[in-house]
């Protein structure tokens, strides 16, 4: 075989690679009510995340459909991290400060150990879009208690008062940080997997502020 030949063998492997890195999450895993208008939604919840986590969370105070959406979007963004090979350069702190938090953020909301983050996440996107329509029965029946300890009721006043997240709060900056460093790289192509039901960054659903098995 020539060398002509092996080079362009490996160019294409690593042009394989590079679209591997680059594909796009799909779109059921990026659930309504936690998405936003991003060319990049995954980096972008990252950094929405961390905003709304500002002061260890204290800003969360009052706010459930806030807490909602913060923590459903860290539990996908972590559930992504992992999954998906293109984030595979990001620093293994990155893993170890979610997979810390997520214990944090579990306990202060009554979340099971052993629920997929998916599916957390996908209850509290339901539980955002009913709370933004200011139906709060809605709310409480997407907080199902197969995933949420007591679930419902309680589970809703658990947003509303979630506590100090200091844990949470370093977590989410590391993975907005690293996330951002990594697309500056150009590690990290561009993606198309939108919420239609999201506003734009840092919009509907959160303050403003500066799915790990």
């Amino acid at each position: 075989m020539t060398r002509t030949v092996l080079r362009c063998l490996l160019l294409a492997a690593l042009l394989g690679g590079c679209a591997e890195m680059r594909e796009a999450p799909a779109l059921s895993r990026v659930p309504p009510g936690l998405g936003v208008a991003s060319a990049d939604p995954v980096p972008a919840m990252a950094a929405e995340a961390a905003a709304a986590l500002a002061n260890s969370g204290r800003g969360l105070a009052g706010n459930p459909a806030a807490t909602a959406r913060a923590v459903g979007q860290l539990e996908l963004v972590a559930a992504e991290f992992r999954r998906d090979p293109r984030w595979a350069p990001l620093p293994t702190a990155v893993e170890t400060e979610l997979r810390t938090a997520r214990l944090e953020w579990r306990a202060a909301l009554g979340i099971r150990s052993g629920a997929a983050p998916e599916a957390v996440a996908t209850a509290l996107g339901r539980a955002v879009l009913a709370l933004q329509s200011r139906d709060t029965r809605a709310a409480a029946a997407a907080l199902d208690p197969a995933l949420f300890e007591p679930g419902g009721p309680v589970t809703l006043a658990r947003l509303t008062a979630p506590g100090p997240l200091p844990q949470s709060m370093i977590a989410s900056t590391v993975a907005r940080d690293e996330a951002t460093r990594l697309g500056q790289l150009r590690l990290g192509g561009p993606t198309g997997a939108l919420d239609p039901n999201a506003g734009l960054l840092g919009g509907s659903g959160g303050p403003v502020a500066p799915s790990l098995r």
